[in-house]
């Protein structure tokens, strides 16, 4: 939406002028603003961040308490420091959810497409602003994970380095993995329009293979197929990381669609 404004040449003519439309690049800027001021939105992402690496140094400690009484060391050192993904990205789903969902409950949605009228547009910058935010502190919770986990097993004996085969790709997918998760939950939210709902949409995504009883990387719930990125030895970590992407792209197709044939 754009304003006509009227002002008045040297002559004292009036003479009028029509700003500018919105770039792309203006409405991220905006959503940018939105996610940094939303303490909701943070906060989850903090969550997601300290759950992630408490829930791997716990799971590191333990099976380093189990290699110092004589236990086997297992196969995948890494996705024992990464363990704490499975439960933290609950927290960076509720967090794209909250991205979404708090334009409707707060009637906010009509004042952005009152910025920004192309619901693609308005939806693409909001999903690049989270992206990018989502992407950094999914690094951290990985990184993070990854380094205390890795010094507690060190302890027990078991050496484990970033150089070692897949541990590298394995942290970087972690990262990715939180940052996808959240934005699949951010097309959900747009789908749905409720937070209530989005959030019981995401557990029951993230709680559907347990009862399945599937292994990370296995079937095709998002949340447990995008979880194979992680794994230094998956063979086809990134098969189940695709599965997550088509999960996340189809959500978004139905919440763009949504947007066009309804109202704010």
């Amino acid at each position: 939406m754009t304003a006509r404004t009227t002002t008045f040449s040297s002559a004292g003519r009036p003479r009028t002028t029509t700003p500018k439309p919105a770039t792309f690049l203006d409405a991220v800027a905006g959503e940018w603003i939105k996610i940094r001021t939303h303490r909701g939105v943070l906060l989850a992402l903090l969550i997601g961040i300290a759950v992630t690496v408490l829930a791997g140094a716990n799971n590191s400690s333990a099976n380093a308490r189990n290699i110092l009484g004589g236990g086997d060391a297992g196969g995948d050192l890494t996705s024992v420091t990464q363990f704490g993904m499975r439960f933290g990205v609950i927290a960076f789903a509720v967090a794209g959810a909250l991205a979404m969902t708090s334009e409707y409950s707060s009637g906010m949605i009509r004042t952005s497409l009152a910025a920004v009228p192309s619901r693609g547009r308005l939806l693409t910058a909001k999903a690049t602003a989270f992206t990018a935010v989502a992407l950094v502190a999914g690094l951290i919770a990985s990184a993070a994970s990854f380094a205390i986990g890795s010094s507690i097993l060190s302890g027990a004996g078991a050496h484990l380095s970033p150089g070692d085969p897949g541990v590298l790709r394995a942290l970087v997918g972690g990262g990715l993995f939180l940052a996808t998760s959240g934005l699949l939950a951010l097309a959900l939210g747009a789908l749905l329009r409720n937070p209530v709902a989005a959030v019981g949409g995401i557990f029951a995504l993230w709680a559907l293979p347990m009862v399945l009883g599937s292994e990370p990387g296995e079937g095709a719930a998002p949340f447990e197929a995008g979880s194979s990125v992680t794994l230094a030895d998956g063979a086809s970590a990134w098969n189940g990381y695709l599965t997550l992407l088509a999960w996340t792209a189809a959500l978004a197709a139905g919440a763009y669609a949504g947007m066009k044939r309804r109202d704010a």
